[in-house]
């Protein structure tokens, strides 16, 4: 038995599996499923708002090193209360001394990142959706390392 960190046999062996560059996306019930087998998919969605993104989120950056990570500007103008929450669990950590680098792009090109990005030479390595229900509830995160 696993003692601690994230206890889902597969997010946790895909988080193991990532390597300086790879991308993994943590989303909303809502986030359509990339349509190919180059991004892994892990469905935790169990019920309505269970598990919340940024329980996902906070039990993934607890274990993965991260240099930063991409939001959409619709979420930061429609879910503000959603970017303030992953801002506040990201600006927890630190990329090798010095803050998490923030992006942000539109909607529509975040979302053909997860969705197609595996297929045009991108790192998009995985894909997460969790049982949120909310707008624009969605975060990409980019591995560092820590040396």
């Amino acid at each position: 038995m696993k003692r601690s960190g994230i206890q889902n046999a597969k997010l946790s062996s895909l988080v193991a599996r990532m390597g300086h560059g790879d991308m993994i996306l943590i989303g909303d019930v809502g986030c359509p499923f990339p349509a190919h087998d180059q991004t892994e998919i892990v469905d935790l969605a169990v019920c309505d708002g269970i598990p919340k993104v940024e329980e996902v989120l906070k039990a993934v950056m607890d274990e993965l090193v991260v240099e930063s990570y991409i939001v959409s500007q619709e979420t930061k103008e429609n879910n503000p209360e959603h970017y303030e929450t992953f801002t506040n669990i990201i600006n927890q950590f630190n990329n090798k001394g010095n803050p998490i680098t923030e992006n942000t792009m539109s909607h529509y090109p975040v979302k053909d990142l997860w969705l197609t990005g595996a297929l045009k030479n991108e790192q998009m390595k995985a894909f997460v959706r969790t049982g949120e229900r909310s707008p624009f509830a969605y975060i990409i995160l980019i591995a560092g390392v820590d040396f």
